[in-house]
């Protein structure tokens, strides 16, 4: 060793104790002496081993000259009974010392072990403690000194905030008003006046609404994209679409960051509940005339019985909601998207209501909105009466919420404005000295919020009457919160008065005109909330234990609520599986108030001994295929917003496929179809309707920019015997293996492929009505060799479908291949009809005779064969070929595999006998499963 060198420890990686980062544990004088060797690591075993020894003691000492001492004895089964709940803290504790591992797993963070202040503050100092003792870097020991250019930066904003600081006092500093020109007429010249009143702005009508202007600190984030009112709720729990990649011009959630498939799917449906952001919804208001509003909706393909037939009373009398499908107006009428219909209540006569005008609220989704509002425009245009259309999206958020605490968690986030109902009532009762009761007739009636508050106890909304709707004002959330459990009906009699209310529904004569369809109660709503600490200053002067008492000036915040039903209209099994919990609830709110509701909920404690869960697209997707319900737009692929998610979903799943290794990857051109057929029908990352309606597809000319170079491009794109391209072909020729790879990736198209033409989608009322009848009237327009229908698959036997699962109906041109798939269904399997098609032969015991051995010899050579053995029968042809799975998975519902996907009608109508049998094949798999079908 180098003289004047310290000795290196096997740790230090050579360069000395001086440049560790952790220090060694200080040894203790008082155990380790000179002589003594220093204490030996012990590992988490042995650790655990300690922790989980329990101390004991000997009831010898007890036993006095053959007589008990009781004393002794209760002492040493006090000390073992101390003992072993000590062992047991330190055995659950053992292996989760830190603090920081104290936390929920859903709640901690990366920096939790190098910040105090990421854990709860019951935790905090003991935190520090450790992280003192442990030698952790802090937050602050690593945090740089600000450079030279950042110190400039710092010194110019701390000018700028002087300056506007010294601006803002010059400008509210009262002035002498020396004109009278621009005094108002109730001021007398010489007096001293704060600000000019000037007339209230007009709205401007028939135009897009621009985002709200964000704070200064936010503005460069939402240059391209607009933040939902709980964006910043989101961006720390959940997984957000990329910054320079917005869904729909919005930031959406797309996934909570913890794992929340099977808990979204317990909480929805056993215990809990789910709620979203639903405030990229686009909602667009029409007022004029009942009639001229009516005569625009009938233009844009809503049902006549819906309009003025009589299950459409109440929605006309402004107490339910309409879902409806809108098409357009112009030929080809294609579907636009499904859409929610909500009147304005209107108090008064039938004739006074013919003239007045009326208010109309649409929601629709942000990927069909433009094309709904160019449609409103144009109708709006020739009109008569005129009606004027107007674009609230910015104005107006939602909520969604479901499961079977969805309603507890909005009675105890909403908490029902008294001052709403009975202001004018009351002050004119204060002005006469009379009740408010006794000034009326009749005994005042039950208001709006009154009957929502006694929906307590209720876990399905589905029970209330269909579409229900309740509209009312609510107190600012921040003044009852944290929420508290609020209590639930216990005895028969309460139950029994729930079921009354959901049965007579008297919100229907009770209901008024909701102050949401009014601007100035939308405006005064946002603008009169007062700050957080205004409200902490109430809250503190309150009593201990209770919140603060409504006051008359306090903000009324208009909501509006209504039920929906999230079973299928069909009369299949599969809505009668689906009955537990399938109701849910959403709330339209102004958007500058929609925030502090949503904190609320998120924090209500349930009576169950959980907390709402929040979700994002992936979760609301899943509960939409967990119903057996479509999703718009993804489950609507015959739409332009349709469309456009399906290219997006190419360009994915394409780039996902790229991205693997040669060997890792699916060779799709080599996928044995059985029968001698060979290679993937189309493409196998995508749903190729092109390549079902024999539409040649559309590659852009500046995808074609980038291989011309390489590429000898002599005649019209005509595809050879192999099905390759001249273009495909001559990279291929004049290329290199790895530039061949490279070209085929130009090829691709930049930008979404548009929509073939003739590919159109058709409602569920409509393929139900086509399907039940052949020669049902359809508008002329329908070209049905094109026309999709939107069903829902399940698996009849093993098998999971995935998107972009071709389907198949069952083989027309060959018979045998056809009497092979019939005899795979489960009722034409003798054996198995009792335990259904997943359940093998039951095991015969080990002293079974001779003949249960040879009946059970014959039984297994009748069986037939299993997926994957050479007698499996071979996938059809693709003349047989009717559709694509767009949403495929393991439904936890079920137990079983389903799918969402789409079928064109005219190959779906001649089925034959088994015509709801169809064949399901994942892309880039030779094996099929047989699943039925039913209009979803």
């Amino acid at each position: 060793m180098a003289p004047g060198r310290p000795a290196q420890s096997p740790h230090d990686g050579g360069g000395g104790n001086t440049n560790r980062k952790r220090k060694d544990a200080p040894t203790n004088p008082q155990h380790n002496g000179p002589n003594k060797r220093p204490r030996q690591h012990i590992d988490q075993r042995q650790k655990m081993r300690i922790a989980r020894t329990l101390s004991t003691q000997t009831t010898s000492t007890a036993f006095q000259n053959g007589a008990l001492d009781v004393s002794s004895f209760v002492k040493s089964r006090a000390y073992e009974i101390q003992a072993l709940e000590n062992g047991l803290q330190r055995s659950k504790k053992a292996l989760n010392e830190r603090a920081f591992q104290q936390v929920p797993k859903e709640l901690r963070r990366r920096t939790a072990s190098h910040n105090v202040k990421r854990v709860p503050k019951r935790l905090r100092v003991r935190a520090g403690r450790e992280m003192a003792v442990d030698n952790t870097p802090t937050v602050t020991a690593r945090r740089r000194k600000p450079s030279g250019h950042m110190r400039l930066r710092l010194e110019t904003v701390k000018k700028l905030r002087a300056l506007g600081a010294k601006r803002k006092a010059e400008k509210d500093k009262p002035k002498d008003a020396t004109t009278t020109e621009l005094l108002p007429k109730d001021v007398q010249p010489g007096t001293v006046t704060t600000a000019i009143r000037t007339r209230i702005p007009k709205v401007k009508k028939s135009l897009l609404a621009t985002p709200p202007v964000p704070k200064a600190k936010f503005r460069k984030r939402q240059i391209h994209k607009s933040w939902l009112p709980t964006h910043l709720y989101h961006a720390k729990r959940a997984r957000m679409t990329a910054p320079s990649a917005p869904i729909w011009r919005y930031a959406v959630p797309l996934t909570p960051t913890a794992k929340s498939y099977r808990p979204t799917h317990r909480a929805s449906h056993d215990r809990g509940a789910v709620a979203w952001d639903m405030s990229y919804m686009s909602t667009i208001q029409l007022e004029g005339r009942e009639s001229s509003v009516l005569g625009m909706l009938k233009a844009i393909g809503v049902a006549e019985e819906d309009l003025s037939g009589r299950k459409s009373n109440k929605w006309r009398a402004g107490v339910r909601v309409l879902d409806a499908f809108l098409y357009e107006r112009e030929s080809p009428h294609e579907l636009i998207a499904p859409v929610t219909m909500v009147w304005c209540v209107y108090d008064g006569t039938a004739t006074v209501m013919e003239k007045r005008k009326r208010k109309m609220f649409l929601r629709v989704h942000p990927s069909a909105f433009y094309q709904l509002w160019e449609e409103m425009l144009r109708l709006a245009k020739v009109a008569k009466p005129a009606v004027s259309v107007e674009d609230l999206r910015f104005e107006i958020g939602s909520i969604e919420i479901t499961g079977p605490g969805a309603t507890e968690a909005l009675l105890g986030a909403l908490w029902p404005s008294s001052m709403a109902s009975t202001s004018n009532d009351a002050s004119d009762a204060a002005i006469t000295g009379m009740d408010v009761d006794a000034t009326s007739d009749h005994p005042r009636s039950e208001s709006v919020g009154e009957t929502w508050q006694k929906l307590a106890g209720l876990t399905n909304p589905a029970l209330l009457p269909q579409n229900a709707l309740l509209g009312f004002n609510v107190q600012d959330p921040r003044l009852h919160h944290p929420p508290r459990t609020i209590a639930l009906l216990k005895s028969d009699a309460e139950q029994h008065k729930l079921l009354e209310i959901s049965a007579s529904w008297p919100v229907d004569a009770a209901q008024k005109a909701c102050d949401i369809f009014d601007r100035k109660a939308r405006h005064s709503a946002s603008t009169s909330l007062p700050s957080q600490k205004a409200v902490n200053r109430r809250k503190g002067l309150a009593a201990p234990g209770e919140y603060p008492q409504a006051l008359p000036k306090d903000p009324r915040v208009p909501v509006l609520l209504y039920s929906s039903s999230n079973a299928t209209p069909t009369n299949s099994s599969k809505s009668r599986q689906s009955t537990a919990h399938n109701g849910s609830w959403t709330l339209l709110a102004p958007w500058k108030c929609l925030q502090p509701i949503w904190y609320s909920l998120m924090y209500y404690p349930l009576s169950t001994g959980q907390q709402p869960r929040f979700g994002g697209l992936d979760q609301k997707r899943q509960l939409a295929f967990e119903a057996g319900k479509p999703w718009f737009p993804g489950d609507f692929p015959g739409t332009k917003a349709g469309w456009n998610w399906e290219c997006e979903d190419r360009r994915r799943r394409e780039s996902e496929w790229r991205k693997r290794p040669r060997g890792k990857r699916v060779s799709y051109e080599k996928v044995e179809l059985g029968g001698g057929k060979k290679g993937e029908v189309g493409v196998g990352w995508a749903c190729d309707w092109e390549r079902l309606l024999n539409v040649p597809p559309v590659i852009e000319e500046a995808a074609l920019a980038g291989i011309e170079d390489i590429m000898d491009v002599d005649g019209p794109a005509e595809k050879a015997g192999d099905g390759t391209t001249p273009a495909e072909k001559a990279v291929e020729d004049n290329t290199k293996p790895a530039e061949q790879e490279k070209a085929k990736e130009n090829i691709l198209p930049l930008q979404a492929t548009p929509k073939p033409p003739q590919l159109s989608q058709l409602s569920a009322r409509q393929a139900l009505a086509l399907l039940a009848s052949p020669e049902a009237k359809l508008p002329p327009h329908i070209n049905l060799t094109s026309a999709l229908v939107t069903v829902r698959l399940t698996l009849l036997t093993r098998g999971v479908p995935h998107p972009c699962a071709r389907i198949y109906r069952l083989p027309t041109n060959d018979p045998d291949l056809r009497r092979q798939w019939l005899a795979l269904l489960p009722s034409n399997l003798p054996h198995k009809k009792q335990k259904g098609s997943k359940h093998a032969l039951p095991r015969l015991p080990k002293d079974a005779s001779a003949h249960v051995v040879q009946q059970r010899l014959a039984q297994s050579l009748l069986e037939p064969p299993r997926a994957g053995e050479d007698k499996y029968p071979a996938c059809p042809a693709e003349e047989d070929l009717v559709g694509f799975i767009t949403t495929g998975n393991y439904d936890l519902g079920e137990g079983q595999g389903t799918g969402i996907g789409s079928l064109l009608v005219d190959r779906v109508r001649d089925g034959g006998a088994e015509s709801n049998v169809y064949i399901v094949r994942n892309a880039g798999t030779g094996l099929g499963r047989l699943a039925r079908w039913e209009v979803a």
